[in-house]
C-alpha cells in the first residue's frame, strides 16, 4: 500500500514527518493529562492531532491511494465527531471515542505498511517505528475507554480516576504496553483482562519483530553498499 518516501531522506532528522508525528503524539499525551478527554481543551487537542496525522501520513507514505484514504477517513471522522457532539448528548463521548479509534487504527495500518515495505533504515524509519508504538498505546487506550463505558466495573478505577477515566485508562494503556504495571489500575472483567493481555503481547512481539526487521535491513543495505564499492 505504502512505503517510506525517499524525500524524507533529504531532510534533516528533526524535520522529517515521522519525527514530527512522534513529537506531536507525545505532546498530545502530555497535554491531555491536564485537559482530559472532554471539554473545549480536548477539542483543540483532537484538532491538532488530526492535522498532525494527516500531514505525517502524507509526508511518510509515497502511495497516493494511502494518502487519499487517510485523508478521507480523517475528514469523515472529524465531521462525524462534530455531528455527534452537536446532536447527541448522552452517547456523544462513546461515539466520539469510536471515531477516534477508527481514525487511529487507519493511520496505524498505513504506518505499519510503510515500515514493512521500507528498503533501508534511516532516522525517519526509526521515528516511524516509534510512532507506531505510541499509536498502539493510544489505540488500546480508546478500546479500554469503550470497555469501561459499557461496564463501569471493568477496571479498578479509584474515585480520583473516575473524574477523568479517559486520562486514567490512557495511563494504564501505556503502563501495560511497556509492561511496567504499577498496579494502580487493574483489569477486572474478562474482556478488560483479554485486551490487556493482547496489548502486552502485541507490544513484545512488535518490538522483537521490528528490531529484527530493522537490523536485517541495515545488514542487507551494508552488504549491497559493500558489493557496489568493489
Amino acid at each position: 500500500m505504502s512505503e517510506l518516501s525517499n524525500k524524507t531522506a533529504e531532510l534533516p532528522w528533526y524535520r522529517g514527518p515521522a519525527f514530527i508525528l512522534l513529537v506531536m503524539l507525545l505532546s498530545v499525551y502530555v497535554v491531555s493529562t491536564f485537559f482530559g478527554h472532554e471539554g473545549p481543551g480536548a477539542y483543540l487537542i483532537k484538532a491538532l492531532l488530526m492535522v498532525s496525522l494527516i500531514l505525517a501520513v502524507r509526508g511518510i507514505t509515497r502511495s497516493s491511494r494511502a494518502k487519499t484514504l487517510t485523508l478521507i477517513i480523517v475528514v469523515i471522522g472529524v465531521v462525524g465527531q462534530v455531528t455527534v457532539n452537536l446532536f447527541l448528548e448522552e452517547d456523544a463521548f462513546v461515539w466520539d471515542t469510536w471515531m477516534n479509534l477508527v481514525i487511529f487504527v487507519a493511520v496505524l495500518v498505513f504506518l505499519v505498511s510503510a515500515l514493512v515495505k521500507a528498503e533501508r533504515v534511516n532516522a525517519d524509519t526509526v521515528f516511524a517505528a516509534s510512532s507506531v508504538f505510541v499509536l498502539l498505546g493510544m489505540v488500546c487506550a480508546y478500546a479500554f475507554i469503550l470497555v469501561q463505558a459499557a461496564d463501569p466495573t471493568a477496571f479498578s478505577l479509584s474515585d480520583r480516576d473516575m473524574v477523568q477515566p479517559g486520562t486514567a485508562l490512557l495511563h494504564y494503556s501505556f503502563t501495560t504496553l511497556t509492561t511496567v504495571g504499577y498496579g494502580t489500575i487493574s483489569p477486572i472483567s474478562d474482556v478488560a483482562r483479554m485486551l490487556s493481555d493482547l496489548e502486552a503481547l502485541t507490544a513484545q512481539l512488535y518490538l522483537a519483530v521490528v528490531l529484527a526487521r530493522l537490523v536485517s535491513l541495515e545488514i542487507e543495505h551494508s552488504r549491497k553498499t559493500g558489493n557496489s564499492e568493489r
